[in-house]
């Protein structure tokens, strides 16, 4: 036997070895990773415009209307700062 049959031939026994792991690997769901606090404070500001939006198509036409047009205002200008806070964490690196 040749030195690269034998190699092959080891490489096969390697390669045989390493398939039940490389399969558990590939079918392993991705854990999602936790959100960071910076991350959290987006999405609640997320959801803060969202609710906003709702409230003002709710009031649309009424006396509340102005209210709910400066609460969205707000909660938007908020969802924006934090945003550009983390974009200016990450032009710094």
């Amino acid at each position: 036997m040749s030195s690269l049959q034998e190699a092959e031939a080891r490489a096969a026994v390697i390669a045989k070895e390493l398939l039940p792991l490389i399969t558990a690997a590939l079918v392993r769901k991705a854990e999602p990773r936790p959100l960071s606090p910076r991350e959290a404070a987006i999405m609640v500001a997320c959801a803060d415009v969202g609710r906003a939006v709702d409230r003002l198509e709710q009031t649309k036409f009424t006396a509340a209307e102005r209210r709910a047009r400066i609460t969205l205002e707000t909660a938007a200008r908020n969802l924006r700062k934090l945003i550009d806070l983390r974009e200016a964490k990450y032009a710094r690196k």
